[in-house]
């Protein structure tokens, strides 16, 4: 079988870069280790932009998805909310989400093939070629979509140990009707609690009948998750947001890097890297539905581009560089960062308690909720 590309990794990254090259009549290669529909680790918070990014009108969605006209954020006590007029994002089930994404790619003619372990990636002048154990696949260029421990992004990014990365916990369960029902006070918006020391922030993350909890930290590694994620789970069955007679799934982890420092090369000979793979999750808020399925359509983009028109693929990392920055703390970010600790809490303090600047900063900047146009 001919290719046109390879794709490895089959989430909204990989599967949005995918579903563009078939819709434009290339035939791209998919393949991921998973078995969809697949669990994946992710509270499932998406915003309007990625939705229209996707061509997704959540009116239409099939599958479970909840919109939100209100956030509250938590920080010292004190309970701040945002409100919007319209929906300013969505939840939904990663399980789901990803493997309709993935089933609209392969609909589109991509040929998606699951449950098989990229081993091995390298690009020569002639071709891109990627080793599975399923046998060896080539084709003129590779994707990197992999998630954080992307392969693609192993042999070709050249990723560095200075990076930022986020490790996570969460758990996510579907409640019993009679449970739903005696929660629906807390069930119609997401809640954030902000870490004590600025390292992370936990969270509180409904949609339909089921609920999302989890916190993720930088430099998670230092043993302090665990403590954390019991203290979330202590405040939340105080409060009633989770009664104590409630079970819930087992919790799970994950890792990402923020685009912050140490960046990975993004595009080069035969290969560009995408979403999660090219470390781009917003910095502060983690949020990287939105930046994978953007970094997907203009992968597809510039791919067809440099098949058509030979147009080297190097346009594609200048344009994310524009869109979410080299991945480097700039001179103002440098010196935030030796802001004191007193100092940066009574800073967050200010910006949360202030409508505008909540809104303007919190969800516009770092989350990048807007609300739906109309």
């Amino acid at each position: 079988m001919t290719y046109d590309a390879i794709v490895v990794g089959g989430g909204p990254g990989g599967s949005t870069t995918a579903w563009r090259l078939a819709t434009a009549g290339r035939r791209p290669l998919v393949l991921d280790a998973a078995v969809f529909p697949r669990v994946k680790i992710c509270a499932g918070w998406v915003t309007p932009a990625a939705l229209a990014d996707v061509e997704i009108d959540p009116a239409k969605y099939p599958l479970t998805i909840q919109p939100f006209t209100a956030c509250r954020l938590a920080f010292e006590g004190a309970r701040h909310e945002t409100r919007w007029a319209g929906a300013a994002s969505y939840g939904i089930l990663r399980r789901e989400f990803d493997h309709y994404l993935l089933e609209r790619a392969a609909a589109a003619g991509a040929d998606v093939r699951c449950g098989v372990r990229v081993t091995g990636v390298s690009v020569t002048t002639r071709a891109a070629r990627v080793a599975t154990d399923r046998g060896e696949f080539e084709a003129p260029v590779v994707i990197g979509a992999g998630g954080h421990r992307c392969p693609v992004a192993a042999a070709l990014g050249e990723i560095s140990s200075r990076e930022e990365v986020v490790v996570a916990q969460e758990s996510e369960t579907q409640l019993a009707p009679a449970d739903a029902a005696a929660l629906a006070r807390f069930m119609d918006a997401p809640e954030l609690y902000v870490e004590p020391d600025l390292r992370g922030y936990g969270w509180y993350f409904p949609k339909g009948d089921w609920v999302n909890v989890g916190i993720g930290v930088t430099g998670g590694t230092d043993g302090s998750l665990p403590q954390r994620r019991e203290a979330l789970l202590s405040a939340l069955r105080a409060s009633g947001r989770l009664p104590a007679h409630v079970p819930i799934a087992p919790f799970k982890g994950h890792a990402y890097v923020v685009r912050r420092q140490a960046p990975r090369r993004l595009a080069g000979p035969r290969f560009c890297l995408v979403g999660d793979a090219a470390g781009l999750a917003r910095d502060l808020s983690g949020e990287g539905i939105g930046p994978a399925i953007r970094s997907g359509r203009l992968a597809a983009d510039a791919v067809l581009a440099w098949l058509h028109e030979g147009v080297a693929l190097d346009g594609y990392a200048r344009e994310i560089e524009r869109l979410y920055g080299r991945g480097e703390p700039g001179w103002i970010g440098r010196r935030l960062a030796r802001i004191p600790d007193a100092v940066a809490r009574t800073v967050v303090r200010l910006v949360l308690g202030a409508g505008v600047a909540r809104r303007r900063i919190v969800f516009d900047a770092i989350f990048g909720m807007k609300e739906a146009a109309s």
